[in-house]
């Protein structure tokens, strides 16, 4: 259960106005579960690329970021779905 609470807390901290419409489709999909899951493991991975030295770690980096935007667009689609 802690991993499902973390993915909640990230995406309310990310999207506070919405705080409310997020723990309740949180609360009702599935689906939605999984992307706020999606988001915590992105949001994880490019914090360990923004600190890699690694040459790999700027191309890293880019990918996850615009990964974690994409995934905050279907977030949001998902709220605006919801209402």
């Amino acid at each position: 259960m802690t991993v499902i609470t973390t993915s909640v807390f990230n995406v309310v901290r990310r999207f506070p106005d919405r705080k409310d419409a997020v723990k309740r489709l949180f609360n009702k999909s599935e689906t939605f579960q999984t992307v706020c899951e999606d988001y915590r493991k992105c949001a994880v991975a490019l914090e360990h690329w923004k600190h890699s030295t690694s040459e790999e770690a700027p191309i890293r980096r880019a990918e996850y970021a615009a990964l974690l935007q994409d995934l905050e667009g279907e977030i949001l689609q998902s709220l605006d779905e919801f209402r």
